[in-house]
């Protein structure tokens, strides 16, 4: 027998999602492409991490009781309702492992966040995807994702705000397809990694709905709001029947103890760095809307996040071709082509301070120039 016929079918067929970010060690490339705090992360992380390193000799707290109750008392969210991951990644993993059996059926948009259908088809789920329409902005109509919940399915998946489009569901749309899905003993899935950094997080959020809702698991992560991709922690909040089952399922020491005790004074002390990008964004998302759409001579929608998602069909060129050229002059911008089509003509680029949006203005400027043959 060949090491191929050993390995489970659902891991044969398995591709690596693909992610932005993609250019490690070029520091002279501005990346657009990973949607995080503009502001970088906060000053006094390097002396968080030096303090966090001084005790290394012991195993870290498996329970991560630390960090809970700092996310617990900011989100005034009971500690038995919150669970941490290395990663919002490690979380979408657990899900699937603890409530997916292999030939369930889960619903999930497209295109949205690759990682949900990569870990629910290792799982050897049966993946029903709903095309977002393209004539209306790739907006999420729940009424669709409703019908989609035949007797089935087994779990459904939501991104709010989307990543890609950057489209947002209003609170009582998420709540009616939870209390939807509930009557149908269907799990919901929620997404609001990317919702962190926007001003509607306190209007759209229903992380303190959880308790109400034993069918619903929402992930949160570090990497964006304080801006560090490179210290995996992420966190989520469920029914403290799902944490328990999702808790029993993890890894052991799943976070180190630097990562526990970085995390934890993070969330305590630089909630003030979140608010200070957030009030940034509010307006420069609309300055970039109008310097793009002056730029490429076309209509550029404000996005419901802190990102863009815009088509190339004006311009001529594919996703990776745009990537390619932007990168020349060391812009680095989503090649959306792995979401699938229609995806291939579109590309998706983050807001940052206002002096990186310039650069980010004057190399896509230069790039119009050249698709021109000015």
């Amino acid at each position: 027998m060949s090491i191929e016929q050993r390995v489970r079918p659902e891991v044969r067929a398995m591709a690596r999602p693909r992610h932005g970010g993609d250019v490690w060690g070029r520091t002279e490339v501005r990346d657009f492409s990973s949607n995080v705090n503009p502001l970088g992360p906060p000053d006094r992380l390097g002396e968080y991490i030096a303090e966090a390193a001084r005790d290394m000799e012991n195993y870290p707290d498996d329970s991560c009781e630390g960090l809970k109750g700092a996310i617990a008392s900011q989100y005034d969210v009971p500690p038995e309702n919150i669970m941490v991951g290395a990663g919002s990644a490690e979380l979408i993993r657990l899900f699937p492992e603890v409530f997916v059996r292999p030939g369930d059926r889960v619903v999930m948009p497209r295109p949205t966040f690759s990682e949900y259908g990569f870990a629910c088809r290792l799982m050897g789920a049966e993946i029903s995807d709903l095309p977002l329409p393209e004539d209306d902005s790739f907006r999420l109509d729940i009424s669709s994702m409703i019908e989609a919940m035949v007797p089935e399915t087994k779990a459904v998946y939501v991104c709010n705000p989307n990543n890609p489009t950057a489209r947002m569901l209003p609170r009582k749309d998420v709540l009616e397809l939870v209390q939807e899905a509930a009557r149908h003993d269907i799990m919901v899935f929620l997404d609001e990694t990317l919702l962190e950094l926007s001003e509607k997080d306190k209007d759209v959020s229903v992380v303190r709905e959880v308790e109400g809702n034993d069918n619903l698991f929402i992930i949160r992560s570090f990497t964006k709001s304080f801006a560090m991709p490179g210290i995996r922690v992420g966190y989520g909040f469920g029914n403290r029947e799902v944490v328990k089952y999702m808790d029993a399922a993890r890894l052991s020491w799943n976070l180190g103890t630097l990562e526990q005790r970085v995390a934890t004074k993070l969330m305590s002390l630089e909630q003030g760095h979140v608010r200070r990008a957030v009030s940034m964004l509010v307006d420069e998302k609309e300055r970039m809307r109008n310097e793009i759409a002056s730029i490429i001579e076309s209509k550029v929608l404000l996005p419901d996040s802190y990102f863009f998602f815009h088509s190339l069909m004006g311009l001529g060129v594919t996703s990776p071709q745009f990537r390619e050229a932007m990168l020349r002059h060391n812009v680095l911008v989503r090649d959306c082509s792995s979401f699938g089509p229609p995806c291939g003509d579109y590309s998706r680029f983050c807001v940052k301070t206002k002096s990186k949006d310039d650069e980010f203005l004057g190399a896509l400027k230069l790039v119009v120039e050249e698709i021109d043959g000015r």
